[in-house]
């Protein structure tokens, strides 16, 4: 199958290091958030339910990411990569991966709230709905997740060639 759709397993590996790495993002996002809701408003407030800032944006991220990092990271290790394993390039691809799983989540988040739009028959405001929360998730999330992704992405990607270039000696 993996030759038929023009993949090798190093692309499929990547894509599985992209997905784990996105998933230890979701986890460390989703506790940053927690405990500073607690940290504003104090370890007794009423009951965990509280924990909503922004949480249901943040939980389906850390559902769906690492499912859209699997795909975004074998994508971009088959379109971006040499060959050769080169830890540099699988630093930067990894960056790559990163910001592309965040389009491709902000773009799936837009459809979903747009499809209401679509059902009401509104098609041109159902667009412009959806160009401008795409654009807004994925600017505010970018700003908020950056600080995490991007170093966790470079770190994968550049231990992912680094196995593979120490695995061929």
């Amino acid at each position: 199958m993996t030759d038929y759709l023009g993949v090798s397993r190093r692309d499929v590996g990547a894509g599985l290091a992209g997905g784990g790495s996105a998933l230890l993002g979701a986890v460390l996002i989703n506790l940053w958030n927690f405990f500073q809701t607690f940290r504003a408003r104090g370890f007794d407030s009423a009951s965990i339910a509280e924990y909503r800032r922004g949480s249901e944006i943040i939980f389906l991220g850390s559902i769906f990411a690492p499912i859209i990092a699997v795909f975004v990271g074998t994508a971009v290790w088959r379109v971006m990569m040499p060959d050769e394993p080169n830890p540099r390039y699988g630093a930067v691809a990894g960056v790559v991966s990163a910001f592309g799983t965040l389009f491709v989540f902000a773009a799936s988040i837009g459809l979903v709230m747009t499809l209401s739009q679509v059902s009401a028959g509104a098609l041109v405001g159902a667009v412009f709905e959806f160009l401008f929360l795409t654009a807004l998730i994925a600017v505010f999330g970018g700003i908020i997740t950056a600080p995490v992704v991007v170093p966790l992405g470079a770190l994968v990607g550049y231990g992912y060639e680094w196995y593979i270039t120490e695995d061929q000696r």
